[in-house]
């Protein structure tokens, strides 16, 4: 069977390369495995999250500007 070929059910996926500091993806695919999920499930977790909390904050007012992290 062709793994290339096959897909997953739900929305459609795009693959993306990001650079992130090794010690930060070590815990993060730790977790993953903890957690018995996929780490690109994981992380599209962690980005809706995130995306929650910046929405938020821009609704009461302390949305930061010049594309600063909101939490950080």
């Amino acid at each position: 069977m062709n793994l290339a070929v096959m897909k997953k059910e739900g929305p459609e996926r795009n693959t993306y390369s990001v650079r992130l500091r090794p010690s930060l993806i070590k815990k993060f695919r730790h977790v993953a495995v903890e957690e018995e999920r996929p780490l690109s499930d994981l992380l599209e977790q962690v980005i809706e999250d995130f995306l929650a909390r910046y929405d938020q904050a821009q609704k009461i007012g302390k949305g930061r500007k010049g594309g600063k992290n909101p939490g950080r």
